[in-house]
């Protein structure tokens, strides 16, 4: 009777485990010329990146990975070091890669889905466009407002593809939702919260993933985003406070700030010392928001060398969206989940966003916005 009990209890096992296989899928491949390196497997939530599964390759290069199905066409991505693919899984697909080390997130080929295909090609067109974005943001030859005219038409260019391709064509698939949530240059390409047209494509894609996919994290998440989009763009001016006098602000020493960045660790206002800082409250659903961070851009370029830094405090109403827009943003980024009713915009006696503050080496607030004619003269100097 024991050995019954144990026999069935084995075939119980298996049949489960059977079970759950088939609702997994599977990404393998080989990656050559990679032997000693480590190759990560990440989930890309709305939470940010998700470690899942690592192997360290041998000379070989093989390598084999496991997931559940998900409830709705989720993206991963293969790792190493800054060498990035990335992939779309919608079932229980079985997904082959092969690439050759260093050159995995450009020369890979995948098999096997579709929308990982659709994917390396948006991926190709978007790894051109930031090289042409590069090439026009150094050139010396430019001056800044013709730096951020071109970069502009050349965004503006890729932007119209992205919705034409990809996105009108199938609106429920990954791909789709991919491209909405590109970046260059660390700001979102498409503005889904404050720029009119691109929240039509949002409110498009939203759409059909609640028809394809009700109930889920991403569905709930674009249509919030639509919806916010929409509110926003009713309302012509960005967000107010109390008017409160600014030259009732401290002319020197700082009031501390401490928030979480995007991978929730706590980053003081403070930890950065004997640098210029820009102080800066903002929130990128405001409608000139790519623009300024382009503009951001190319101040912390020239004068990052020098000494200068950004402490930027966002209070968007949407966490991922504000995950998503300073990824790769390479000054502080911090959240402030309580939005208006932070206790820091009250401190700082901010009454409009975006609203900036520089701070001088020493940890003294020397300006606000109002009391700066030239940003970029003003920083110069602080520099020297």
């Amino acid at each position: 009777m024991k050995k019954m009990t144990c026999a069935m209890a084995a075939l119980m096992i298996l049949a489960t485990a059977c079970k759950d296989k088939k609702e997994q899928f599977e990404i393998n491949g080989r990656i050559a010329e990679a032997d000693g390196k480590t190759l990560y497997f990440e989930a890309v939530t709305l939470n940010g990146i998700e470690a899942l599964d690592s192997i360290r390759l041998d000379e070989n290069g093989d390598f084999r990975f496991h997931g559940m199905r998900p409830f709705n066409p989720e993206f991963y991505r293969l790792r190493i070091d800054r060498q990035i693919v990335n992939l779309s899984v919608d079932s229980t697909e079985t997904i082959h890669v092969e690439a050759t080390w260093p050159a995995m997130g450009t020369g890979y080929e995948v098999e096997g889905s579709p929308d990982c295909q659709t994917l390396k090609e948006i991926n190709g067109k978007l790894i051109a466009l930031q090289q042409s974005v590069r090439d026009i943001m150094t050139d010396k030859t430019l001056t800044l407002g013709e730096q951020e005219r071109l970069v502009r038409e050349k965004i503006d260019l890729y932007k119209e593809e992205m919705k034409k391709k990809y996105i009108m064509e199938a609106p429920a698939s990954a791909p789709a939702y991919f491209a909405l949530f590109q970046t260059v240059n660390g700001s979102l390409i498409f503005n889904p919260v404050s720029n009119p047209d691109d929240i039509k494509f949002v409110g498009a894609v939203a759409t059909a993933w609640d028809a394809n996919y009700p109930g889920t994290n991403r569905t709930e998440n674009l249509h919030n985003i639509a919806i916010q989009g929409m509110k926003n763009t009713k309302r012509p001016t960005p967000v107010s406070l109390a008017d409160i006098d600014p030259e009732k602000i401290s002319a020197s020493g700082i009031i501390d700030i401490e928030l979480p960045d995007i991978h929730g660790k706590n980053r003081k206002l403070s930890d950065i010392r004997n640098k210029v800082v820009l102080l800066d409250f903002t929130a990128y659903s405001l409608p000139s928001s790519q623009e300024r961070i382009m503009q951001m851009r190319g101040l912390y370029d020239r004068y990052a060398a020098q000494g200068f830094e950004i402490y930027q405090v966002s209070i968007d109403p949407d966490e991922h969206y504000w995950k998503t827009a300073c990824e790769h943003l390479p000054w502080t980024c911090v959240y402030e989940s309580r939005g208006e009713a932070s206790g820091y915009l009250g401190s700082y006696l901010v009454r409009r966003l975006p609203t900036f503050f520089l701070i001088d080496r020493h940890g003294d607030l020397v300006a606000r916005d109002e009391q700066i004619e030239d940003l970029e003269k003003a920083i110069g100097k602080l520099c020297e």
